[in-house]
């Protein structure tokens, strides 16, 4: 005998089934217990990027009511391909899980599986190169905000974390307008630069501005310069000014390095020796030489990002499989060793992190600070860091690469939002701006 629910008892019971069936699927790894950060926690996965399907070095960014996607790839070195699954998180304007369920800000299955996987095409590193779109029929993002992008597999012991990347979903909904300026202190006019910016009061219900707009900025997708919680300077019936001498400035230091070995038959841009010592290619760089006191120069950097490309065929159409892994060797040129500070290799080639991964040794035979990565060919940018062990820990950009008011950087403007009797930090406005463009 079948029962007939009232229209309320209806949706309660809709609503409990929902609750069940996306709890169900949820990991077996405690939210709060996630980095919610950048980070690569599998050995053998490379090469991991996400962003717009149309721009390889562009940020990952998606407008809500576009239908763009983000690409995913990562490969899977030298090992049979695994079963990989992925979730996404809602998150608040400082990277926190929200309090939304799955159901509240998405569309689809908490839980699925990356099925868009092709084996490398001739080449000596095997590799299993991976896809995903997002969204896609089984993902569909409602809300605007933070998110994390979790990539795990299944074990018996519990679900196991591969990866997570940041991306940010956005509503074109407040006007900003804004400019990048030079450091008004003296000791800021010449290599620091700064941005000031205005948010129309239009189209936004504030009532409290100072705790409902959460303005982010960061300098070239380098999360570790990231500037927020500042409050706006002023304010009148129409805008909300954010115009700072000391509070949303950055060091402005310099384009970045840049090295190319899409081809292994020849030696490409910055590229001293390429040998093949089974089972690998190895590429030694160019020497570097700290930049310190040299004049700036003009450089068409990608900022810190890096492309993948190779040569090794006459149809190169699919560089994501049929690019070649190799051993590349950079050493920075310096007579002594510093004492107290350790040095980097920093940029999107070393995921930004500051680590044992990307941290330089000192040979005291060639006198150079030397670091090998293991790298897919194509066009890379990157720079030395110096972080000094008795101070703050603070990455010094310019200690190596010195600093130009000159220099082109994009400056990226999160601003969030809280309406009235909401639960979640809505992403209304993403704009660039970039030094050389005022």
């Amino acid at each position: 005998m079948f029962t007939i629910l009232m229209p309320y008892k209806r949706h309660a019971f809709i609503v409990l089934v929902a609750l069940l069936f996306f709890n169900s699927g949820l990991l077996a790894i405690n939210r709060d217990s996630i980095d919610y950060s950048d980070r690569v926690y599998a050995r053998n996965l490379k090469t991991v990027r996400l962003h717009p399907s149309d721009w390889e070095s562009g940020y990952p960014v998606l407008n809500l009511d576009s239908d763009n996607v983000l690409l995913l790839n990562f490969d899977q070195i030298e090992s049979g391909p695994e079963d990989y699954y992925y979730t996404v998180i809602h998150c608040t304007y400082d990277w926190k899980p929200s309090t939304l369920m799955f159901f509240e800000y998405a569309d689809g299955f908490e839980e699925n599986e990356i099925k868009d996987y092709e084996d490398s095409q001739s080449t000596l590193v095997q590799y299993t190169h991976c896809t995903l779109e997002i969204p896609n029929r089984d993902l569909q993002l409602t809300k605007s905000g933070n998110y994390l992008l979790v990539v795990y597999i299944k074990a018996d012991d519990g679900d196991k974390i591969a990866f997570t990347r940041r991306f940010m979903v956005y509503e074109q909904i407040a006007e900003v307008t804004g400019r990048i300026n030079p450091g008004v202190e003296k000791e800021y006019r010449n290599n620091y630069q700064k941005l000031d910016f205005t948010v129309s009061k239009k189209g936004l219900d504030l009532y409290d501005p100072a705790e409902q707009l959460k303005p982010v900025v960061i300098q070239n997708y380098e999360w570790n310069t990231v500037v927020c919680d500042f409050p706006f300077s002023f304010i009148d019936n129409d805008n909300v000014v954010y115009e700072w001498d000391d509070k949303i400035l950055f060091n402005a230091s310099n384009e970045y390095r840049y090295f190319n070995f899409n081809n292994l038959e020849l030696n490409s841009e910055r590229v001293e020796q390429i040998d093949f010592n089974k089972p690998y290619y190895h590429i030694t760089l160019l020497k570097d030489k700290p930049e310190m006191f040299s004049p700036y120069r003009s450089v068409e950097d990608i900022n810190g990002s890096y492309v993948v490309r190779t040569k090794r065929f006459a149809n190169n159409d699919f560089p994501e499989i049929q690019a070649e892994y190799a051993i590349v060797k950079f050493s920075l040129e310096y007579n002594i060793p510093l004492n107290n500070a350790d040095i980097y290799l920093y940029g999107d080639l070393t995921g930004y992190e500051l680590n044992e991964d990307s941290k330089l040794t000192y040979n005291l035979e060639t006198r150079c600070y030397e670091k090998l990565l293991f790298l897919k060919q194509g066009y890379y940018n990157y720079r030395y860091l110096l972080v000094d062990n008795d101070k703050t820990k603070k990455p010094d950009h310019s200690f190596f690469e010195g600093s130009h008011q000159q220099t082109q950087n994009d400056y990226l403007l999160f601003l969030y939002y809280r309406e009235p009797g909401s639960s979640y930090d809505r992403l209304v406005n993403f704009t660039v701006f970039n030094s050389a463009n005022n």
